[in-house]
C-alpha cells in the first residue's frame, strides 16, 4: 500500500514539473494578461449644419463639406436643423460619439483631442512620485483660429444668399449665412468689403469706402499657443515700471500675411475713337484700348481729340479716367 502511494506521488510530481516546463514556470490556472489597445483618437468639429440626411449630419468645414455619422451609440442632445452651429466629438471615421449645440464663444474649426488612458491602464502602470501640476497649467488643446480673407469688389448679381462679385481672378460667390453681419442691403453695382472664411462664407459684409482698392487680402491665422509664447512689447509711450499688456491672440492672428491686390498702371493718350464702352487712344508707344465698366469713375464727358489720363488694370479695364494735365 505504501509503495502504491509512493508511485502516485511521484507521478503527480512529474505532471507538475512537466506543466511548469511547458508554461514557462507559471501554473496552469494562471491567466495571460493581454495588453489593452489604446483608445481611439477623437476630434472635435464645430461647424454650421447644411443638411441632415437620415443618420448623416452634413456640415460646412474649412476645406469643404464633412459628413458626420450618428450611430446608435451617439449621444445627440437635441434635434438640429439647417443653419444650426453644432459641436461634434467624432472618431477618425467621422462616426460621432456626441453631438450638441455649439456655444456662442466657440469658434469654427476642427481640433484633435488628446487621448486619455483608461483608469485600468493607469492602475497597472508603475506609480511615480511626481508632484502634479495645478489645473491651470494642465495642457489643453487649443483650436486653431481659422484663416480669413477680405474681398473688396463690385457686385455683379445677388442670387438668394449668394453675392456674386467681380475680382481680378474672376467671379467669386460669397455666401451670406445666418451668422453673417450685414450692415445694409446691397444690390448690383455696389462695391462691398466682405470678410470671409477660406470657403467664401461671409463673416461680415459692409459697403467699401472711397479709399478701399478692389482686391483680396489673405489673413493667415497663427495658433493661440504661438501668440502666447511671444514676449510682450512695450509701446513708445509706456513708462518704465508699468506692466505691459501682451497683444490679443485674435488681433495678432488676423494680421494680413499676404496682400493680393490688382496691379494697376497709368496711361496717357489722345482719344482716337469712342465705341460705346471702348476708348481707343494714341499713346507714346502706339494704340491703347481701354474698356469702361459700370464702376469706372469718369471725371467728365470726353470726345475725339481730348487728351486723357486713365488708371487701368492689367486686363485694360479702367478704374478711373480724367483729363490729362
Amino acid at each position: 500500500m505504501k509503495q502504491t502511494r509512493r508511485v502516485i506521488s511521484l507521478a503527480g510530481m512529474v505532471v507538475i514539473v512537466w506543466s511548469l516546463f511547458l508554461h514557462g514556470g507559471e501554473p496552469l490556472f494562471a491567466q495571460e494578461k493581454k495588453p489593452q489597445a489604446p483608445p481611439d483618437a477623437t476630434r472635435t468639429i464645430i461647424a454650421d449644419l447644411l443638411d441632415v440626411d437620415r443618420d448623416f449630419y452634413i456640415v460646412r468645414g474649412p476645406l469643404g463639406e464633412i459628413q458626420i455619422e450618428a450611430t446608435g451609440k451617439t449621444d445627440v442632445t437635441e434635434d438640429f436643423g439647417y443653419g444650426d452651429r453644432i459641436k461634434a466629438i467624432v472618431l477618425p471615421d467621422n462616426k460621432a460619439l456626441r453631438i450638441e449645440r455649439a456655444g456662442p464663444q466657440e469658434m469654427l474649426g476642427i481640433t484633435a483631442n488628446v487621448t486619455v488612458t483608461s483608469s485600468s491602464q493607469q492602475s497597472e502602470a508603475p506609480t511615480l512620485s511626481v508632484k502634479a501640476k495645478p489645473d491651470s497649467q494642465t495642457a489643453k488643446p487649443n483650436p486653431a483660429i481659422p484663416d480669413t480673407k477680405t474681398i473688396i469688389a463690385d457686385i455683379l448679381d445677388v442670387d438668394g444668399d449668394f453675392y456674386v462679385v467681380r475680382s481680378e481672378q474672376g467671379e467669386i460667390r460669397i455666401e451670406a449665412t445666418l451668422d453673417t453681419t450685414m450692415t445694409e442691403k446691397f444690390m448690383f453695382g455696389d462695391r462691398i468689403k466682405a470678410t470671409v472664411a477660406m470657403n467664401d462664407t461671409a463673416l461680415r459684409i459692409e459697403r467699401a469706402g472711397p479709399d478701399d482698392i478692389p482686391g483680396i487680402v489673405i489673413h493667415r491665422a497663427a495658433s493661440v499657443e504661438d501668440s502666447k509664447d511671444q514676449p510682450a512689447q512695450a509701446s513708445p509711450n509706456t513708462k518704465k515700471g508699468e506692466p505691459t499688456t501682451p497683444p490679443s491672440p485674435t488681433d495678432e492672428a488676423l494680421k494680413p500675411e499676404k496682400t493680393v491686390e490688382p496691379e494697376v498702371r497709368t496711361v496717357e493718350g489722345q482719344i482716337l475713337m469712342i465705341d460705346e464702352d471702348l476708348y481707343v487712344l494714341r499713346g507714346e508707344r502706339g494704340e491703347i484700348r481701354i474698356e469702361v465698366t459700370p464702376t469706372t469713375h469718369i471725371a467728365e464727358a470726353f470726345k475725339f481729340g481730348d487728351r486723357i489720363k486713365a488708371t487701368i488694370f492689367k486686363n485694360d479695364k479702367a478704374l478711373k479716367i480724367e483729363r490729362a494735365p
